[in-house]
């Protein structure tokens, strides 16, 4: 069990409940009167009140202009599977260079490098770094296949039906692409993945005239796909003097950007890795016969250069402005129907949904001559759930107006909570929620289309309001993790779904 701190909360609560009531709101004290304290007019209380809940599986969710974007397929016996592929514009090198290729070009290999998100781990004996891959979810060691093709879709910056307003993606858009793809394979993370060998062939296309070893800045490893060769010099280098070049909208409407596709291979229980894309590119390495300059000797005699000599070039088309993610959900092999638990997941996985006044609750509690010094809404965790990606944070919010709880913007998300608390055994085991003002503002509305349902999700940095005035709900969210809760249902016990009021009643 957690250490018990409720009788701790509750006299805090009461007394930065009085200050507030003292120092805030004269009116009200002179209506009730300043002696109350000193007369013992006061008698603390608490009860737990009913509540119910369901699970609501969320449909798709935006899924472009984010700051992380999931790659991968996982699955476990709680939530089903979840396939993410990422679809992206690559943009062409930069503006004022000369995109042209010489004589005898020979691709000698073509390469999409997406940077892992990592973390040194310290180094081997050779002095070589030691990464750890951030952000992966599931088995690292269960891979899963990878293809990548042509997007066939537009990618707009400004939403078709209304241009003021930027263009939104959504997590279940189907994409068009090629018929081939241009790279399919198995695929699992390497966090050893830190450096690229590019063979260098003269222009029979067979004999190596020199490797190159490429590493990226800092040498963080990243994940390298090979595509193929012969088809990115029909549709990139054969093209390469065609107007299309000649600037990005034009190069935009020409090739459209890649989809990297995770496909589930033999076993759906591999893992996702979260990338942010900084970095990410398609390289063209090349080849060509080039002629060397004259050279002058130290008298300042001149000679003419060598003719034909084999030339490298790189072409860098980095991932460009507009990307987005693609989740395919499959429930089909969930626990979710019919369960007596909740399902919360992100990235478009569920949520769930909570009624605070059943039976009419709240309509009871307003006949009550009661101060509300604090209310908890306290879900527990189902330890014998099976799935281990369990949420560091939740994140409750107002359901049918779709806007932010009250205590969120007046005392701050750190005071309504939502954290991950664990038992003495370090095992997941409850999220509480302080919802006083909220409960409160409940308690003296006389109207009955007032909503008095929450909703309940895994926290997205997203969800964070950016001011005072910013009460909006932000439905993006690309964390994968999950958890199963108790619901309200007489057979989970004491660890049932609850909340918790303390109160004090003014007698009269």
């Amino acid at each position: 069990m957690t250490t018990n701190v409720v009788n701790t909360l509750k006299n805090i609560g009461l007394i930065a409940t009085v200050f507030f009531t003292l120092t805030s709101c004269e009116k009200e004290i002179d209506s009730i009167g300043v002696t109350l304290i000193d007369n013992n007019y006061f008698n603390p209380n608490s009860i737990t009140a009913e509540v119910e809940a369901t699970t609501l599986n969320i449909e798709k969710v935006p899924a472009n202009g984010q700051s992380q974007y999931l790659l991968g397929v996982y699955a476990d016996n709680e939530f089903g599977k979840l396939e993410a592929s990422i679809v992206s514009q690559i943009v062409p090198p930069a503006t004022g260079e000369s995109y042209t290729y010489g004589e005898n070009v020979k691709i000698d290999s073509v390469l999409v490098h997406i940077p892992y998100q990592a973390t040194s781990d310290g180094n081997d004996t050779d002095g070589k770094p030691f990464f750890k891959i951030d952000s992966v979810f599931g088995d690292a060691d269960t891979e899963f296949q990878l293809k990548v093709f042509e997007l066939k879709t537009f990618l707009n910056v400004l939403d078709p039906a209304n241009p003021a307003q930027p263009a939104v993606y959504y997590s279940d858009k189907e994409f068009l692409k090629g018929d081939t793809p241009l790279f399919s394979g198995n695929f699992k993370i390497n966090e050893n993945d830190t450096v690229a060998y590019i063979k260098r062939y003269l222009n029979d296309g067979i004999t190596v005239y020199d490797t190159d070893t490429i590493k990226e800045d800092g040498s963080i490893p990243s994940i390298k796909i090979p595509l193929n060769e012969d088809l990115i010099k029909q549709l990139l280098v054969d093209t390469a003097k065609n107007s299309d070049f000649d600037s990005f909208d034009n190069f935009r409407k020409y090739f459209r950007g890649l989809l990297i596709e995770s496909v589930e291979l033999n076993n759906p229980y591999a893992h996702l890795v979260s990338l942010d894309l900084v970095g990410a590119k398609m390289a063209i390495y090349y080849s060509i016969d080039q002629d060397e300059g004259p050279d002058e000797d130290l008298n300042g005699n001149g000679t003419n250069g060598e003719t034909g000599v084999r030339t490298k070039g790189t072409y860098n088309f980095s991932f460009g402005s507009i990307k987005s993610n693609v989740y395919k959900r499959d429930y089909s092999t969930s626990k979710q129907s019919g369960s007596e638990r909740l399902y919360v997941q992100g990235a478009s996985g569920s949520n769930a949904i909570i009624e605070l006044s059943p039976n009419d609750f709240l309509e009871g509690l307003r006949d009550k001559n009661w101060l509300v010094n604090e209310a908890n809404l306290v879900f527990y965790v189902d330890q014998e759930a099976s799935s281990n990606i369990v949420p560091e944070q939740l994140f409750i919010y107002n359901y049918d107006d779709n806007e932010q709880v009250t205590d969120v913007m007046t005392e701050g998300l750190n005071t309504v909570g939502g954290l991950l608390e664990y038992d003495d055994d370090g095992n997941p085991y409850r999220y509480v929620f302080k919802i006083t003002d909220f409960v409160s503002n409940l308690i003296k509305q006389t109207d009955p289309t007032e909503s008095t349902k929450l909703g309940l999700k895994v926290y997205n940095p997203t969800d964070l309001p950016t001011s005072r005035l910013d009460t909006q709900i932000r439905t993006f969210n690309w964390n994968p993790k999950g958890v199963v809760l108790f619901d309200h249902n007489e057979n989970a016990g004491d660890k049932k779904l609850k909340l918790e009021l303390f109160y004090t009643e003014i007698n009269k």
